[in-house]
């Protein structure tokens, strides 16, 4: 399977791999494809903060959502980028608390995924990077099909 989280590959291998994982759980295991892209994202923010030389407030716990907000009111997430945040933040944790799982839910958030991913390797990676199109993987048949 072609990953199309493969740009991250030089750069960024852990958010290759999260990215490459999500895709290949789309369709036989929708829970652990949520919680991979929320793996993906948080990573995304954590670098951030890292390059950005940002901590959280020592009067906020270090969640990710608090993270998130101490890159929003530094002026670091364009509002589209904001909301592509929040959604994963907040799937993926009625996928990891609650069992969640849906593979429409999945494609979605992973196209979104994607586009976080493109914005972060365009701003925090190579400024000259040229996206490719997002590809929504297919689903392999089974043995049974």
């Amino acid at each position: 399977m072609e990953s199309n989280f493969l740009f991250l590959e030089n750069e960024y291998p852990v958010l290759s791999r999260l990215g490459y994982l999500a895709e290949a759980y789309l369709y036989t295991d929708p829970n652990s494809c949520l919680v991979k892209l929320g793996m993906l994202a948080e990573n995304i923010v954590g670098i951030m903060m890292k390059l950005d030389g940002l901590t959280v407030p020592p009067e906020l716990d270090d969640t990710n959502a608090n993270r998130i907000r101490t890159l929003k009111k530094n002026n670091l997430l364009p509002v589209e980028i904001d909301n592509i945040l929040y959604s994963i933040r907040k799937t993926r944790n009625v996928a990891a608390h609650e069992n969640y799982e849906s593979a429409e839910r999945c494609k979605v958030l992973l196209q979104m995924a994607w586009q976080l991913s493109l914005w972060f390797m365009q701003t925090y990676g190579r400024i000259s990077f040229k996206a490719h199109n997002f590809v929504m993987p297919v689903e392999e048949p089974t043995a049974a099909d």
